[in-house]
Formats: structure tokens, C-alpha cells, sequence
């Protein structure tokens, strides 16, 4: 990740760290995260060869707004996760479902259970889709803030953290009931907002969230260099 603070900036610094992380680098590769989708962050990246390869929307919804029912597909019925039991299982179905993603896909067990250890962790947030007892969808929420999160300096949000379909259910209206069975949970916990995270590239997903009354609220960009 880059930053500057605002009041250190126009001075060459930016220009200057990536510099000395370009010397750093044995092949002159580099990665690159820039907060906001700024024109100077474009422009020094474009100075110093670097290309826009991946940009990362945040995207919120109220959830004091009408909600629409949750409507599972026929045969597939909803649990939440058990500790214990549905950790592998959820893990094959993640990384298949997240086969082509750069981050998500390339989970490990250790993955699953750094993120259960963590004081947001709620298995009743974490719901589980199967047909005929097969895992074939999730959706995993979190909570950011409030009394058991003291390192949010803001109220409580909810965030739709991950959503996975099995690849034989994608286009069959399993991830917007997935999706919706996470909100109105977040909903019944006393929450007013929700976000998530997705790649601008994956234009359907984007698309299912925009029907689901998600906007943009905010933008991250990586530059590649190499």
C-alpha cells in the first residue's frame, strides 16, 4: 500500500518511495495499492510505468430500507455453520467457487481458521445452502465496530464478507438469496448499514448488488509494474 498525508503531499515523496521500492525489488516488479482513485495517484503511476490492473469498489446499502424476502432456489434449503464440522467443506467449495480470483481462491484451512479466531467471528452469521446435503453456497457476514471491536473508530456496520456458489447453481438466483439471508440477518442483529467489497471487473456481480440497492462508496486502485 501507498499513502502520503495530506499535508506531506505535492512534495515528491510518493515519487520517492516507490523509487526506493523499485530498487528494492530484484526484478523491478511491483504491486502497488493506492487509497481513492485520485488523479495524482494516476499520474505518478503513469510517470513511473506502472498500469491500473485492478480496482476494488466498496459498496454500501441502508439496511432501514425495505429488504426484499429471502427466495432460495427449489431444493436447496439454509443452515448456518458449524464449527468443527464444516470447515473443509467450506474451504473446497470457496476455492472452487473462487477459482480465478487472485485472493480468495487460494485459501487454506489455516486461512479459515486465523479468521474463526477473530473476535468479529459469528457462526450465526455464517450460512450454509445445500441441496440434497451437499454444500452449494455460502455467505460468511462480519461486523465491523461497536462494544467488542474497540480498533473501529465508527457505529457498527455489516458487511457482506463472502459469497460463494458452487459453479453448477451461478445463474440461478442462489447468490442474491444468499446474499439477502446475510442482510436481513445483520438487519435483525440491530445494524442500520452493510458493505462489501468487489472487483470492478466483475461486472455481474457488481450488477447483482446494484439490484439489491447497493452504490458505490468508495474506490481503491492497484498499479503493476513489470
Amino acid at each position: 500500500e501507498l499513502a502520503v498525508a495530506p499535508y506531506a503531499r505535492g512534495r515528491g515523496l510518493g515519487r520517492a518511495l516507490v523509487q526506493q521500492l523499485i530498487a528494492q525489488s530484484p526484478d523491478g516488479r511491483l504491486r502497488l495499492w493506492a487509497h481513492g482513485d485520485a488523479p495524482a495517484a494516476a499520474a505518478l503511476a503513469g510517470r513511473l510505468e506502472f498500469r491500473r490492473s485492478r480496482v476494488l469498489l466498496q459498496m454500501r446499502r441502508r439496511l432501514e430500507d425495505e429488504l426484499p424476502p429471502v427466495a432460495l432456489p427449489d431444493g436447496v434449503v439454509l443452515r448456518t455453520f458449524e464449527p468443527g464440522r464444516d470447515e473443509q467443506a467450506w474451504l473446497e467449495l470457496n476455492n472452487l467457487a473462487f477459482a480465478d480470483h487472485p485472493d480468495q481462491g487460494r485459501w487454506t484451512l489455516v486461512d479459515v481458521e486465523v479468521r474463526m479466531a477473530e473476535p468479529w467471528f459469528d457462526p450465526a452469521g455464517f450460512f450454509l445452502a445445500e441441496r440434497d446435503g451437499v454444500l452449494v453456497g455460502s455467505h460468511w457476514t462480519k461486523v465491523h465496530g461497536g462494544e467488542d471491536h474497540d480498533d473501529h473508530e465508527h457505529p457498527p456496520i455489516g458487511e457482506v464478507y463472502v459469497v460463494a456458489v458452487h459453479p453448477s447453481e451461478q445463474g440461478h438466483g442462489l447468490g442474491p438469496a444468499l446474499t439477502l439471508a446475510g442482510l436481513h440477518s445483520l438487519r435483525e442483529r440491530g445494524l442500520t448499514s452493510a458493505l462489501l467489497y468487489v472487483d470492478e471487473s466483475n461486472t455481474a456481480a457488481v450488477h447483482v448488488y446494484e439490484r439489491l440497492g447497493f452504490t458505490r462508496h468508495a474506490v481503491d486502485v492497484m498499479y503493476s509494474r513489470g
